[in-house]
C-alpha cells in the first residue's frame, strides 16, 4: 500500500508480463478528484490529503507544513478534545515568529467547525461525478479538460471501431508497438534469440511490428487490395501508430461509412497477424493475397453487421460491395 492507506504502491520498474506501469502512471489524475469525508480521521492526513478544507493543506501552507513534526499523520493526531470543540496541535519544531503565527490564524479559521466521530469510518468520494463514485467516463472528460486528452490520437478510432474487444486489444497493443514479433523477443531476451526473426510473410527482412503490419511485400498488397476495392489513392504511413491516427474518409462519411471502414482496417491487421502466427506455428505454407482479402472482408462485414447503422443490412451485401451498401 501506498503511504495514504488507501491506494496500491506506483510501479517504480517496468515488466513485460503486466500493464500496471502503464496504468499507475494516471495516479496523480486520479487523485485530483479524489475528496475525504471524515468520520473518525483515522485514515485520512491532515497534511497530505484533500479533506475540504480549500485544497491540499500542505499545499496551502507550505511554511507550515515543513515547520510540522507530524508529517504524513492522520487527523486525529492532530486533534484533541475538549467537550464539543476541539483544540489543535501541529507539533512545530520551534516557535513561530510573526508571519507563521498569521497563517496559524488562518489555518484555524478553515479548520472551525471541524468535528470528529469515532463511530464513523472516513470514506473517500469522487468529486466529478455527482453520485460520488468513480466512473471511467468522468474520468475520461477530467483528462480531457486537464489538456491529457491528446496525447493518444488513435485512441477513438481504436475503442470505438465495432470490432470484438480482443481485436482492439490486439490493435491497441500495435499501435504501442507492444506486439512479440521477432524485434521485441530479441530486445527481451537476447541470450535466448541470437539472430533476427525473418518476417513469416515474405522472408525479406525483419519480424517487426510495423514491417509485418504495413510495409511487408504482402502486406502491402493486401492494403493495395483494400484501397482498389473502394477506389482511393493513399500512401501507406511509416507506423501503426500514425495508420490509426488519420482519419480518411475512403467510404464517405456517414455512419456506416465510418462503421465499415473501422472494421476493414483492424479486420486487415488482424488477419495478417493471423497469418504470420499459422506460418510460424503450424504446418502451414500459407494463402495468397486474394484468399487473404475474402477473410478480410468476412470478418470486416460480419463485424460492421452487429452495429445499429446495418442493422436491416446482412453481412452478405456487404461483402459483396462494400460501396454500395454505405452509400
Amino acid at each position: 500500500m501506498d503511504t495514504n492507506g488507501w491506494d496500491a504502491k506506483p510501479a517504480t520498474r517496468g515488466s513485460c508480463r503486466c500493464p500496471w506501469r502503464d496504468i499507475s502512471s494516471g495516479y496523480n489524475l486520479f487523485l485530483q478528484g479524489c475528496v475525504f469525508v471524515v468520520g473518525s480521521g483515522v485514515r485520512v492526513r491532515f497534511w497530505e490529503d484533500d479533506w475540504g478544507r480549500g485544497g491540499v493543506l500542505k499545499e496551502v501552507f507550505p511554511r507550515l507544513f515543513n515547520l510540522s513534526r507530524k508529517q504524513n499523520h492522520n487527523i486525529s493526531s492532530f486533534a484533541r478534545s475538549d467537550g464539543l470543540l476541539l483544540s489543535w496541535d501541529f507539533g512545530f519544531r520551534r516557535n513561530l515568529n510573526e508571519l507563521e503565527i498569521t497563517e496559524v490564524a488562518r489555518l484555524l479559521d478553515l479548520l472551525e467547525g471541524v468535528r470528529l466521530f469515532t463511530s464513523r469510518l472516513d470514506k473517500r468520494i469522487w468529486k466529478f461525478d455527482p453520485s460520488g463514485l468513480f466512473t471511467c467516463h468522468s474520468f475520461c472528460s477530467h483528462i480531457q479538460n486537464c489538456g491529457e486528452g491528446e496525447i493518444f490520437p488513435p485512441y477513438t478510432q481504436i475503442w470505438k471501431a465495432k470490432t470484438p474487444l480482443k481485436v482492439k486489444i490486439f490493435v491497441w497493443q500495435a499501435v504501442l508497438g507492444k506486439l512479440n514479433t521477432g524485434d521485441t523477443l530479441q530486445r527481451r531476451c537476447p541470450y535466448l534469440c541470437m539472430s533476427p526473426h525473418w518476417c513469416a510473410l515474405c522472408n525479406m527482412a525483419g519480424d517487426s511490428v510495423n514491417h509485418l503490419l504495413l510495409h511487408c511485400p504482402f502486406s502491402l498488397k493486401l492494403w493495395e487490395t483494400l484501397l482498389q476495392e473502394v477506389n482511393t489513392v493513399w500512401v501507406i504511413p511509416e507506423g501503426c501508430f500514425e495508420l490509426f491516427s488519420i482519419r480518411i474518409d475512403a467510404l464517405g462519411r456517414g455512419k456506416k461509412a465510418k462503421v465499415l471502414w473501422g472494421s476493414l482496417m483492424q479486420a486487415v491487421v488482424w488477419n495478417l497477424w493471423l497469418e504470420r502466427n499459422r506460418r510460424i506455428f503450424e504446418d502451414y505454407k500459407g494463402v495468397g493475397v486474394a484468399e487473404l482479402w475474402d477473410r478480410v472482408k468476412f470478418w470486416a462485414a460480419l463485424w460492421a453487421s452487429t452495429s445499429p447503422a446495418f442493422k436491416d443490412v446482412p453481412y452478405p451485401s456487404i461483402m459483396r460491395n462494400l460501396l454500395a451498401v454505405v452509400s
